[in-house]
């Protein structure tokens, strides 16, 4: 942990700021030690260079005892990182990594690096967080970009300070949270006035295709991930069926490819504790109650036709699951009509 991020953070306790405890540095930065918050009483320790603020999180044994795990498992055990992770980032934000430069970037959930390796190295600050030990990846990703810093935390509870960024970047991840509604007030919570804000989360399925899809996955997703990692290789054979895209609207599968990269995608969409699903009516009202303008739809399917980029999707178009939709938004002064705290953490299954 580099000690310059400590101007970023604060106790999620008490939105006070932290207190470090060094135990052993590495290389200029702190890679053991805590965040002590002594009005509150909290210790958070720092493990393998990367501030743990979550729950249960003492020491390394601890590390995988948290609730998205199963996104540790993905980063870790598959490779994720393609060659289109930039042109896809371009198409799905209106943003180029140039359009970073300078600027303090916040990635709200991200991952094993996919897109920290090409927005750290031209940010002021690049600060990655995810609530799994993937984030261990993208640090070693990122290891020679001196602004960037990464961080084991909760999206719904950000150990961070407010107004402190000028790009908020969150794709494919609040709709695996407890409560994606309260997440996104923190994401908000953290951005400037006139700062942008991209987020992107699973888009309504018409409700007797997501029925299925929802048992099926309340099954899948228990099963320890030696198992579901079978279970999701097998169904790469789905993309042999003659017109798959149809047979994809009752039993989703990826259509990648690599057959390494189809695996993981599988695993994304089956393993996951937590999934839902919203409309963009839905998503662009929490833009419009946290003070956002400029605000505008993206289909978030980078390869989508160009007359379909900015288009609404209506009821025809929710006849298909797994569907991702964008929004883009400029914050403003004017305050949210209800803070993070307003919005409760939903309990897990099982």
């Amino acid at each position: 942990m580099k000690e310059s991020l400590l101007d970023y953070l604060v106790s999620p306790d008490d939105r006070q700021p932290f207190e470090l405890e060094v135990r052993e540095r590495r290389e200029g930065e702190v890679w053991s030690g805590a965040l002590l918050s002594r009005r509150a009483g909290t210790r958070y320790p720092i493990l393998k260079g990367i501030p743990r603020i979550v729950p249960g999180v003492r020491e390394e044994a601890d590390l995988r005892r948290v609730y998205a795990d199963s996104f540790g498992h993905e980063w870790l055990a598959y490779n994720w990182l393609r060659d289109e992770d930039e042109p896809e980032f371009r198409a799905i934000t209106d943003l180029a990594p140039d359009d970073v430069k300078g600027l303090a970037v916040l990635d709200g959930g991200c991952g094993g690096g996919r897109v920290a390796r090409f927005l750290a190295p031209k940010a002021r600050v690049y600060i990655g967080i995810d609530y799994s030990v993937a984030c261990e990846r993208a640090r070693e990703l990122c290891r020679e970009c001196p602004g960037a810093h990464f961080l084991q935390a909760d999206l719904c509870n950000l150990p961070l300070r407010g107004r402190a960024f000028d790009f908020v970047f969150s794709h494919g991840v609040i709709h695996h949270t407890p409560h994606p509604r309260r997440a996104f007030s923190h994401l908000s919570r953290v951005a400037r006035p006139g700062s942008r804000l991209y987020l992107a989360v699973f888009r309504k399925t018409f409700l007797p295709l997501r029925i299925p899809d929802l048992l099926l996955r309340g099954v899948l997703s228990r099963l320890p991930s030696p198992r579901l990692d079978r279970v999701c290789d097998r169904l790469g054979v789905l993309n042999r069926l003659p017109a798959p895209r149809f047979w994809k609207r009752f039993l989703w599968f990826s259509m990648q490819s690599d057959p390494e990269v189809r695996k993981c995608c599988n695993y994304d969409w089956y393993g996951p504790r937590y999934h839902t699903e919203h409309s963009v009516e839905e998503v662009l009202e929490w833009f419009r109650q946290e003070g956002f303008e400029e605000t505008r739809y993206i289909n978030a399917w980078p390869y989508c036709p160009p007359g379909e980029k900015y288009r609404v999707p209506g009821l025809l178009d929710s006849f298909r699951l797994g569907q991702l939709l964008g929004v883009l938004g400029r914050k403003t002064d004017r305050p949210a009509e209800r803070g993070p705290a307003a919005y409760p953490v939903a309990t897990p299954r099982g």
